[in-house]
């Protein structure tokens, strides 16, 4: 019996080891993101594009705005910075509730609470890319 108790806490240590590795090198990812089935619209706001704010209720963009979220992971333990978001997306959930994001290239806003972002400046230049470097 001793031997099957330390045969399954060496798989435990070792699973658990290897999720906190996977989570500090990948990076953790965003909790309690919106379903794109409860999306009803995104709003998306950039400093470079002051006077051109999106309003997206064509479903292919509103799958876009979800799926970036799955790109944005936050590395625990670096530091925050102090600067201003670059680009907010807002999503209009069918309930008329709204989840906003907020990021620039090192700072990630999520409910509210500023969280280092993992691959700084990726989030942000495929969000402009997506929604202000296409034509429509």
């Amino acid at each position: 019996m001793k031997k099957v108790l330390r045969w399954v806490a060496t798989v435990l240590a070792v699973c658990i080891v290897t999720i906190v590795l996977n989570l500090l090198v990948e990076g953790v990812p965003l909790l309690g993101t919106p379903k794109v089935e409860n999306i009803d619209r995104v709003v998306v706001t950039h400093t470079s594009y002051p006077d051109d704010i999106k309003e997206i209720t064509d479903e292919y963009y509103i799958d876009l705005a979800e799926a970036l979220l799955g790109y944005l992971h936050y590395a625990p333990l670096k530091g925050l910075t102090d600067d201003t978001p670059v680009i907010q997306i807002t999503y209009i959930m069918d309930d008329g509730t709204e989840v906003v994001v907020k990021a620039n290239d090192k700072t990630v806003w999520w409910n509210g609470k500023p969280r280092a972002i993992h691959d700084e400046g990726q989030f942000v230049k495929m969000c402009t890319a997506v929604f202000y470097l296409q034509n429509g």
